[in-house]
């Protein structure tokens, strides 16, 4: 598991409607904890205009645009661990930037990569010490501002998304704790793939 530190590009902007200003900026991440490229909560310049409808997500809570990763070997590199699991059920949800976030339950079969400790010699984030066996909580990644629901192309994490390999397994791979207590999806459109028959990451990811 890489150590360093994971650079990502994102774009901040207001979860409200009628601001004009974005603002580009580097979100740093420690690897160990996972590679959010998001942004964190800003105030808006000003609210929107009459007749306006304001997009999903809490009035000053900024918009994330995540990066995208070429391989899941890429995203594997800058998560926090990577699992191979089945999900069991869903477990209620939780306020994750600013809107309500599915909570599921997933059995570990396996972990494909672990937190190392971080270079000053911190441990890892206790969230993602986890081991085959152990039944767990993961947050599905929502996307943010968007117009009705966090999941516009369904939940990463629902097995009706027919991600699931053979018996349902999947491969997540996890950030650490961010608002909330459980590990969440490193981001929430490469967080989960379909393992190969083999239970391995793939080389790519699958065509849209």
């Amino acid at each position: 598991m890489r150590t360093s530190r994971a650079r990502g590009r994102a774009v901040c902007s207001a979860g409200r409607s009628g601001l004009t200003t974005t603002v580009l900026a580097f979100a740093v991440a420690v690897a160990a904890s996972g590679g959010l490229a998001g942004c964190a909560t800003a105030e808006p310049a000003g609210g929107g205009g009459p007749g306006t409808a304001a997009p999903m997500g809490e009035p000053g809570v900024a918009c994330v645009d995540w990066v995208s990763f070429e391989t899941p070997r890429e995203a594997a590199a800058d998560a926090g661990a990577v699992l191979l699991g089945t999900v069991v059920e869903q477990a209620g949800t939780v306020r994750l930037f600013g809107v309500d976030a599915n909570r599921w339950v997933l059995d570990v079969e396996r972990v494909l990569e672990r937190p190392e400790p971080l270079r000053d010699g911190a441990e890892p984030p206790p969230e993602l010490e986890v081991a085959a066996g152990d039944r767990v909580h993961v947050v599905s990644t929502p996307e943010t501002c968007t117009e009705g629901d966090a999941y516009p192309d369904g939940d990463p994490l629902d097995p009706a998304t027919g991600l699931g390999g053979e018996g349902g397994a999947v491969i997540v791979l996890l950030s650490g704790a961010q608002e909330v207590q459980d590990p969440s999806l490193l981001t929430p459109y490469q967080g989960v793939v379909t393992p190969t028959a083999q239970g391995a990451l793939p080389l790519e990811w699958p065509a849209p």
